[in-house]
């Protein structure tokens, strides 16, 4: 059973990605895989000496709090579009490579997201993760202008 994997974040651009998935991709029994990459609180370095455990355990659950409302928001998506999935949240700094290796490990046939559509420039310097997913997927990859 073909798998499709879509990569999921609180952007306007992946909820784009995923309905035109389901409206123009979607098949009979494709499994889908909804990946959302959470990044950790960022700390500025300068005040990660300062930081109690305690704060820290209140800055990671207001990242669990969000990441469960996506959850439910993608949920309710899927229901109101009749299909059917999973949805799994992974806490890391890098998104791309949590993609791809998301889509190795459950063996993808197909990777869908959304691009911000930065500009040369911005890309250059921060990185495009759908640049970087298009470039080391082992699968093909759709990525979806908004």
């Amino acid at each position: 059973m073909p798998l499709v994997l879509i990569a999921i974040d609180g952007s306007e651009q992946a909820e784009a990605a995923f309905k035109f998935y389901v409206e123009n991709l979607h098949q009979t029994g494709n499994q889908l895989l909804l990946i959302h990459s959470a990044e950790p609180p960022t700390v500025p370095s300068q005040h990660a000496m300062y930081m109690s455990a305690e704060l820290w355990a209140e800055m990671l659950e207001t990242e669990k709090v969000k990441v469960k409302k996506l959850e439910e928001h993608y949920a309710h998506m899927m229901k109101e579009h009749h299909v059917s999935g999973k949805i799994k949240a992974i806490f890391g700094n890098k998104p791309g490579e949590t993609i791809i290796q998301e889509a190795e490990e459950n063996h993808a046939t197909l990777i869908v997201m959304g691009t911000r559509g930065m500009g040369s420039v911005r890309r250059t310097i921060l990185g495009s993760v759908s640049d970087f997913v298009l470039h080391h997927a082992h699968c093909p990859v759709t990525i979806c202008r908004q």
